[in-house]
């Protein structure tokens, strides 16, 4: 969609002009050039038809010019809006958010939506005001409806293409609608006597100022004379156009699906990482062993004697078993703090299979061990290297 290029203007109401100054000129210059043209211009000493008109005009620009607060103010003002769309500095209120909830944390997004109708479609191209959450929302929506309803239509399939694409493109891009939003409230959070949420949004502006929009935002600031312990949440743009991604990478895997050879992934996922009868175990020697346990289905750990990450020790006195359950036998008993070395765990984690100092394995409850060494470990030990 063609837009038409927004003109901006330090002087958008023509204050300074009317006035004769320059946007830097100083208080002294503003008073005297404007006592110089109301005598000019004043309807008891200029009987032209114009004069009271200029009159008024001139009461009004010196009235926003001389007074510091509300000349930054217009000088913010135009900074964030265009000639066309400068706003009535008197009526501002609140630009609030999708909700309709008046929140410092907001941003401008752009979104496109499409929907094919066979012969027609329908379009919208609008802007949203929305919190970090909700603009997560209102992407993945708007990807939705154009990935499953964008295509329905010969003259709507290029649109949405061209849709999808901009949304993607565009998001975190609108620099000026961000400054102009942010910079507008903060304004009118001031008028409010909201002084905190003026503050968060006067820094939030920053991040879209250039250098001459920056130093009027600090003069900003440094009017509210005020400070924040509110966080102001980070907003993570790479985030919200992954998740125009998730319907496509959805669509792809559901198109690809019958091709796959599920036999072998059900194949992997129930015996890859599942031992159910012999275990060989390879010691830093050199050394095979063979561990003829019969068990359940177990979640290997491969024994590398390198990991210290793998190290735990029981938690008090406790019986090894051969298996993962009390119907099997038991191997051995233990003591407190004995430290072993733990290779696989039974699916719902209620067991744990540990090596001992021997190189054998056994069972025990998952509550009987915790992380990391406890008593020290005994030379001959083959938990280690």
């Amino acid at each position: 969609m063609s837009r038409k290029k927004d003109i901006y203007s330090q002087d958008p109401k023509g204050y300074y002009a009317i006035l004769g100054v320059d946007p830097i000129a100083s208080s002294r210059e503003i008073k005297l050039n404007y006592r110089d043209r109301a005598k000019e211009w004043h309807p008891d000493h200029n009987k032209s038809e114009q004069a009271l008109d200029k009159f008024q005009k001139l009461s009004v620009a010196y009235d926003i010019l001389y007074d510091d607060e509300k000349r930054l103010i217009y000088d913010l003002f135009a900074e964030a809006y265009a000639i066309n769309n400068f706003p009535q500095m008197d009526t501002l209120a609140v630009i609030k958010d999708r909700y309709g909830d008046e929140n410092p944390f907001v941003r401008v997004f752009d979104l496109q939506s499409v929907i094919g109708k066979v012969i027609k479609y329908t379009f919208k191209d609008e802007k949203l005001i929305c919190s970090q959450k909700q603009a997560g929302h209102e992407v993945l929506k708007c990807s939705c409806l154009n990935w499953l309803l964008g295509w329905w239509s010969i003259k709507a399939f290029p649109k949405n293409l061209k849709a999808i694409i901009e949304n993607f493109k565009n998001t975190g891009t609108n620099t000026q609608d961000n400054l102009t939003l942010l910079v507008h409230n903060a304004v009118v959070f001031h008028k409010e006597g909201k002084r905190e949420k003026a503050y968060l949004c006067a820094v939030q502006a920053m991040d879209y100022a250039n250098a001459l929009q920056r130093r009027k935002l600090e003069k900003f600031i440094n009017i509210l004379d005020t400070k924040s312990r509110v966080k102001i949440p980070e907003w993570h743009f790479t985030t919200l156009k992954l998740k125009q991604l998730i319907m496509p990478l959805i669509l792809g895997m559901l198109l690809i699906y019958p091709f796959i050879d599920t036999g072998v992934l059900s194949k992997y996922a129930r015996k890859e990482h599942e031992i159910t009868y012999f275990q060989k175990v390879h010691l830093s020697s050199g050394d095979t062993m063979i561990d003829d346990l019969v068990v359940s289905r177990i979640f290997d750990i491969p024994v590398n004697l390198h990991d210290a990450e793998m190290f735990y020790h029981m938690t008090g006195d406790a019986d090894i078993m051969y298996g993962p359950g009390r119907q099997f036998d038991v191997m051995k008993k233990i003591e407190k703090g004995h430290t072993v070395r733990l290779t696989g765990f039974t699916p719902d984690k209620k067991w744990y299979r540990i090596m001992l100092d021997s190189g054998e394995m056994g069972f025990v409850r998952e509550k009987q061990i915790t992380k990391g060494i406890g008593r020290p470990i005994p030379e001959f030990s083959k938990i280690k290297p």
